[in-house]
């Protein structure tokens, strides 16, 4: 989540915000008076990438491959790339962030957009003590099939949810289009963050964590380039027959993770690499701080009764080059 601290930034800053992919959208831009420019760029590709990757829009990409799972369907490039991006990141991660749980999400009720959710299970009846398993397929990321000329096949058995990387993917693509087009930039899609550098001017960018979009802020400090995201247990919540549930899940059961952690921040070389380690950690819960060590992530991790951890330098960011 971004903050505004004026003389980190370049004289002629200006910033912009509003609402995208169900969430909010933070545009800042060393050259303010090429902001209207940008967001065109921006908005363009993120209404690009709500109608082929949402998985709450019956008429995307993504929900025709899920409908037809077993068979190729023709799909938008840009669809392609944010699969391959997730297959990447279920792969460096072991599994441990999967895009293949959208039946288990399904099945916890998360079918619509959060706040329709949240309306509808208001009125849920109480449920079981213990949630059953979730359906899903063990490793059935490995069976995706894509082609780069903008085909997909989704395996039988499998529905693909990209709500683990799809933003962190965006918040990339959108950086990097601005940058290629002269603008120095930094973006946060609902507190994914990524730097856009268009030369070689290292910008310092001030960026600020709190738990939730509006709430307290905790910590800032300054990125100049990469990106850094946060994943959470406390933000996207809901109740399931009763039981308080989150979206967050563990690949091998398909529930949601045992909430170890409140909150795992981490910088990387991009904004999907941070996406993917700080998701991971929460799959890991108490195993986090070594697989991330192990892995040279700056890193800071809140647990359940507030207390927190750093690793790795934290805010500075050894693991910047990675990509």
């Amino acid at each position: 989540m971004t903050a505004h601290t004026a003389q980190m930034h370049p004289v002629s800053y200006r910033s912009t915000d509003w609402r995208a992919l169900g969430t909010y959208v933070f545009l800042g831009i060393a050259d303010g008076d090429r902001l209207t420019e940008a967001r065109a760029v921006a908005e363009h590709l993120l209404d690009e990438v709500d109608r082929t990757c949402s998985r709450f829009r019956d008429d995307s990409d993504l929900m025709r491959a899920n409908r037809a799972a077993g068979e190729w369907v023709d799909v938008s490039p840009l669809l392609v790339e944010a699969v391959d991006a997730a297959l990447d990141v279920a792969a460096t991660t072991e599994g441990l962030v999967d895009p293949t749980l959208g039946r288990a999400l399904i099945a916890l009720g998360y079918d619509r957009d959060l706040d329709a959710v949240r309306e509808r299970a208001s009125g849920d009846a109480p449920g079981p003590a213990d949630l059953p398993p979730m359906p899903g397929r063990s490793g059935g990321w490995r069976e995706v099939q894509t082609d780069p000329a903008g085909r997909l096949r989704v395996p039988d058995g499998v529905a693909l949810d990209l709500g683990a990387t799809g933003k962190a993917f965006a918040a990339d693509v959108i950086s990097t289009a601005l940058a290629d087009q002269g603008h120095d930039c930094i973006l946060s899609l609902g507190g994914d963050v990524a730097v856009g550098r268009s030369g070689d001017t290292r910008h310092r960018w001030p960026v600020s964590l709190s738990e939730r979009p509006g709430g307290e802020v905790v910590e800032t400090f300054t990125l100049t380039e990469g990106g850094v995201a946060t994943s959470t247990t406390v933000h996207r919540t809901w109740t399931h027959h009763g039981r308080a549930v989150h979206h967050v899940l563990d690949p091998a059961t398909g529930l949601p993770v045992l909430r170890t952690w409140r909150t795992v921040t981490v910088r990387a070389g991009t904004c999907l690499a941070a996406n993917a380690a700080s998701t991971a950690s929460l799959v890991l819960g108490e195993r986090a701080d070594r697989w991330l060590t192990d892995r040279g992530f700056s890193a800071r991790l809140v647990s359940q009764d507030g207390s927190v951890r750093t690793l790795g330098g934290w805010p500075d960011s050894p693991a910047e080059g990675q990509d």
